[in-house]
């Protein structure tokens, strides 16, 4: 593969050391206070992109959206758009399709090829469904949905080449073209008591991951070290940056620290009409995790010069395969997919 060059790098380092980059020692996790309320801000830190229709030729967005939705990314690592391919209508079905199938095996079991786990300490049940044969013993809308999303992601990865002027606007497209990507559906059970986070808090260890929610809030991003509450947008998806775009970009995209939190915390909520929406209700969301092909390089360009030790050389040396399952926990990793 290529080597990917952008100007104004950082060093890779940020990819190296999960432990240190992506989680909190407990004396520097940012206290209550330091948690930004309003709108404005909230939705600062996650633009709304809306991509338009493909043209009658088929031809891919303008430059200019690409430049918007790479200048929005930048700031936070965290952006919301409305795809072409994927309708309000599609987007409800498969949140139905979804709350039915984990209230269904709450009670009866997981269904073959699937996961639900739950536990007392982060509440929440979930179902990964890593194939389209998964999907389609869950519901036949989450097949369809899979597509949409598989068309979705391709169309953002070619306008953040695009946005970020590499020679080959299908740069990032071709490191995907193996459709390695999961599909987890996860439920946060209702409660008006404060039970802390419902997910705690973590980055994302892929290139991107799309978003979907059923509008209950809970969705923080951790940004210039306040807790800031991601809005919900019906039709829109939250798109966010993972850790090896992070290292791809050398830094230019932040794979940035979220957490989902609880109902009754006014931090989570854009608006008193959330917290009051969110207190007593479920929360459902379908979390779309792109991943890579499975032969690419974890970093692709080290910066020259670094000495970031034995652990960098290890992670340079790895595949996106490796990484993620040392990032996952296997092969000594020390982080969980959430």
């Amino acid at each position: 593969v290529a080597a990917l060059f952008v100007p104004n790098s950082h060093s890779f380092r940020t990819l190296v050391r999960p432990r240190d980059r992506h989680f909190f020692p407990c004396s520097k996790m940012p206290s209550k206070d330091e948690v930004h309320h309003g709108q404005t801000v909230a939705e600062a830190v996650a633009p709304l992109i809306r991509i338009p229709e493909p043209s009658a030729a088929g031809q891919p967005p303008q430059s200019k959206i690409c430049n918007e939705l790479v200048s929005a990314f930048q700031k936070s690592g965290f952006l919301r758009i409305s795809s072409p391919f994927l309708p309000i209508s599609l987007q409800k079905q498969a949140i139905e399709a979804a709350t039915a199938h984990l209230v269904s095996d709450a009670n009866d079991g997981a269904a073959p090829g699937t996961e639900v786990v739950t536990h007392p300490s982060d509440p929440k049940s979930y179902c990964m469904l890593t194939s389209k044969e998964d999907a389609a013993s869950v519901s036949p809308t989450l097949v369809e949905y899979i597509e949409a999303l598989e068309k979705t992601k391709m169309l953002v990865l070619h306008c953040l080449a695009v946005g970020l002027r590499l020679p080959d606007p299908n740069y990032f497209c071709k490191l995907h073209s193996e459709n390695n990507s999961s599909l987890r559906l996860l439920r946060y059970p209702a409660t008006s008591e404060d039970t802390g986070n419902r997910c705690k808090e973590h980055s994302d260890y892929g290139s991107i991951t799309l978003l979907l929610t059923d509008g209950v809030s809970g969705l923080e991003a951790y940004h210039d070290g306040k807790w800031i509450p991601v809005p919900h947008e019906e039709g829109c998806l939250v798109v966010n940056a993972g850790s090896l775009l992070e290292s791809w970009t050398n830094g230019k995209i932040p794979a940035t620290l979220h957490r989902v939190a609880g109902p009754t915390s006014e931090s989570s909520c854009s608006s008193k009409q959330d917290l009051l929406d969110a207190v007593g209700r479920d929360r459902t969301s379908l979390a779309f995790f792109a991943d890579p092909n499975t032969g690419v390089k974890a970093v692709l360009q080290e910066d020259e010069g670094s000495d970031n030790g034995d652990e960098s050389e290890k992670v340079a040396q790895m595949s996106v395969s490796e990484y993620i399952r040392w990032r996952s926990g296997g092969a000594d990793g020390d982080a969980k997919r959430s």
